[in-house]
């Protein structure tokens, strides 16, 4: 979903340049900035360069091609080069080394508790960009329309939704989701007739 996001700024949610910049914007204030390296996606790294055996790639039923993407132990990697049965893969960021550049724009800064809980959502579920959120007595109600259980993982999306609530508003003691499901009404009005 393209437009604007939502950061919690001077967190590390986003480059350290972007961080940096972001402090010290105002609301509608637009910025273009050059982030050299360093303040982006690091230098590259020739130590995050690896020559691995072909066996390995025989081992998990993948067949290395110049320029595909691929994760070994979590860690994503393109492959550069197969040679004498040893397959080169650079497992530095595609990013990493360049020179980026942005423009940003601070839209709004969020600070009422509701707002805030519903951005979190948002960040984690973009689809549920329209829940609703009640707060008593520490406890954050949200409440998720029918179609949530359908949306791939997202029982771990509620967990992080929730620890992100608990870290970031210190009078919050609980989190809930409520999930209700309502009769149709068009079925009601077939049975009467």
């Amino acid at each position: 979903i393209y437009g604007p996001a939502t950061i919690a700024v001077g967190e590390g949610m986003v480059l350290p340049g972007l961080d940096e910049a972001s402090l010290e914007m105002e609301v509608g204030e637009e910025k273009e900035l050059t982030l050299p390296p360093e303040k982006a996606f690091g230098k590259r790294d020739p130590s995050k360069i690896k020559l691995v055996p072909l066996s390995e790639f025989k081992k998990r039923g993948i067949k290395p091609v110049k320029g595909l993407v691929i994760t070994i132990d979590g860690i994503p990697g393109k492959i550069v080069s197969i040679n004498s049965g040893r397959v080169l893969v650079d497992f530095n960021h595609e990013l990493a080394g360049k020179e980026l550049k942005y423009r940003i724009k601070i839209e709004e800064i969020v600070e009422d508790k509701n707002d805030i809980i519903k951005e979190i959502v948002k960040m984690y579920v973009p689809r549920l960009s329209d829940v609703k959120v009640t707060i008593r007595n520490g406890t954050v109600r949200i409440e998720l329309p029918e179609f949530a259980p359908f949306i791939q993982n997202i029982q771990t999306a509620k967990m992080a939704i929730a620890n992100e609530i608990l870290m970031r508003l210190d009078d919050i003691e609980k989190v809930s989701f409520v999930e209700t499901y309502e009769r149709k009404k068009e079925k009601e009005e077939e049975k009467s007739e």
